[in-house]
């Protein structure tokens, strides 16, 4: 666990800018309907995260779209680039990433550290054990 987190916070720039790298890669396939998971893996993201593209809505046009995926919007229905969310998917991701990259460690740190107090207790438990047996307790 705390290896994990440890490579997590070591790399999480590293992470980011592959999470980035694949985002865009599939902004050029969204429309091509033999990359179906690349479409459904944005529009996901898009509207969890309540952002749209990498920075801005208006990357969407160079990829010659009158108008952003109906994932950018509250209101899909409506979607305009007016309308989309303002805040690109890669700024989301990145303060995600970085937050709890931070917390990861804290709350894994802080998991060892009860592990090892039980793990104490239970040696120190069998020692006690093991000593009443040659060394009776007497009051």
């Amino acid at each position: 666990e705390i290896a994990l987190a440890i490579a997590v916070y070591a790399n999480k720039d590293t992470v980011t800018t592959s999470i980035k790298d694949q985002f865009k890669d599939c902004m050029g396939k969204y429309t091509n309907e033999t990359e179906q998971i690349c479409k459904d893996t944005i529009d996901s993201l898009q509207s969890v995260l309540q952002c749209c593209g990498i920075n801005n809505a208006s990357e969407w046009k160079k990829y010659n779209m009158t108008e952003p995926p109906k994932s950018c919007c509250q209101d899909e229905d409506a979607c305009t680039y007016a309308d989309a969310y303002q805040e690109g998917c890669y700024t989301t991701i990145n303060d995600f990433v970085n937050l709890n990259a931070s917390i990861l460690i804290r709350s894994s740190w802080s998991c060892r550290c009860r592990a090892s107090r039980h793990e104490l207790a239970c040696y120190l438990r069998t020692y006690i054990m093991k000593r009443d047996e040659y060394e009776p307790y007497t009051v």
